[in-house]
């Protein structure tokens, strides 16, 4: 039985489908999974399949739209960043459905991410099962607000429900017109009705798996039973990724350092200043740090001191465990792999999800308040960083990462698609 597992962004949108993927395929499934091109030799080194989308992620990443749409750290700031760029961006979501439509012609059941929406409608198209697989939460409870307003007020049940409509409405908007023109090619228009993939799904029955723990969202007992929340969904190792010698020598060389990284987007405009700005907080603080540059590149001007060690990139799962702290964008992901490795967590969001998982770290008292990426400076960073670094901070990490660690989202994801495929 084959099996299409699809998603698509940067390396952190990826790995936690990788991890699916590599579950599923032991559990005896034909996997394939679809992503951007430049994912395919990473994918490969896994033993994976790939059907490689003819989109430069990258590329596209580092184009206007979506550096516009990184600016949207509020609710009404991400909504019409996205609408605008959404518009730009229209013929491109077009073609690449077209390529999905195509890797999914031999599938036996689909695996998507929320923003790869089309997956439900091919897989009804097709008469297969679809499973919505998400990093985070996107059904409705009134336990808590919306993801996209979760660092906002708390006003009570009503208010949260009240966001969990708005987000979905919103958030259908912006994935509606792509996907009905998408299906007027294929002659089937009426697929795509008014009603929000997220619910379509919910509604039918088939599986909705949600990649995080509940030690850090508690799944609300309201939902049906159809809705799993697994555990994160993370690969143990990169088989073709060795430690840099001079990464191993930095390590050995003093104590454990501070990681900083912001993800894979590139900072255009303001990454010499960031990393000025980074260098001078770890300064006052007196930490070692391992700084990732993600797609950036080292400024030519900037000298670093040699307790910073400029690293390109490195698995998680890998470095995590080997640092005393770790200060990122609060992806998903990244803020998953910092948890479970039981390290005091710094999150200085930029979009999306992203401000939640940063409240969310203070309020399981694992890290500092979140710092807005616009409103970064030296000293905010360097007092967060000595707040993660305090004994109470650092034992409640450490104990919600031992905690982390005795769970297994891929088996849990897998066994509930198991269940389901066989039954």
């Amino acid at each position: 039985m084959q099996i299409v597992v699809m998603t698509l962004g940067s390396r952190g949108d990826l790995q936690p489908f990788v991890a699916l993927g590599l579950g599923l395929q032991s559990a005896g499934y034909d996997v394939l999974l679809v992503s951007a091109k430049n994912e395919a030799a990473f994918v490969a080194g896994f033993g994976l399949k790939f059907y490689p989308l003819d989109v430069d992620i990258q590329q596209l990443m580092e184009g206007p739209e979506v550096q516009e749409m990184a600016k949207g750290d509020n609710p009404i700031s991400f909504f019409k960043s996205h609408l605008k760029s959404a518009k730009t961006l229209k013929q491109t979501a077009v073609r690449v459905q077209a390529e999905v439509w195509q890797a999914c012609q031999s599938a036996d059941a689909i695996v998507y991410h929320p923003g790869m929406a089309n997956g439900y409608f091919i897989a009804c198209e097709l008469g297969i099962p679809a499973i919505l697989a998400s990093p985070f939460p996107v059904t409705a409870t009134a336990d808590y607000p919306a993801i996209l307003f979760y660092n906002g007020p708390r006003l009570g049940q009503f208010y949260n429900l009240l966001t969990h409509f708005i987000f979905g409405k919103l958030f259908w908007q912006l994935s509606k017109p792509a996907l009905q023109t998408f299906w007027e090619t294929r002659l089937q228009p009426g697929i795509v009705t008014g009603t929000s993939v997220t619910k379509s799904q919910e509604a039918s029955g088939m599986p909705v798996l949600y990649g995080y723990s509940e030690a850090l969202f508690k799944r609300p007992a309201a939902w049906p039973a159809n809705i799993h929340v697994t555990g994160s969904w993370a690969v143990a190792t990169e088989p073709a990724w060795a430690a840099p010698v001079a990464l191993l020598d930095f390590l050995r060389a003093g104590p454990a350092p501070v990681y900083v990284g912001f993800g894979s987007l590139r900072d255009t405009a303001g990454f010499a200043a960031a990393l000025a700005l980074i260098v001078s907080a770890l300064q006052a603080t007196r930490q070692r740090a391992v700084v990732a540059l993600g797609w950036n590149e080292m400024p030519a001007h900037l000298t670093l001191p040699p307790t910073v060690f400029l690293l390109d990139s490195a698995p998680h799962s890998w470095l995590f465990p080997q640092m005393a702290a770790v200060v990122h964008h609060g992806g998903a992901g990244t803020t998953a792999a910092g948890l479970r490795a039981g390290k005091p967590t710094v999150i200085v969001p930029h979009s999306a999800d992203q401000p939640a998982w940063g409240r969310r770290v203070f309020e399981l008292g694992v890290g500092a308040a979140p710092i807005p990426r616009k409103k970064l400076t030296a000293d905010k960073l360097a007092a967060a960083i000595r707040f993660a670094l305090t004994p109470e901070i650092q034992a409640n990490a450490a104990a919600l990462g031992q905690k982390l660690r005795t769970e297994n989202g891929v088996e849990n994801a897998v066994r509930v698609v198991d269940n389901f495929l066989k039954k």
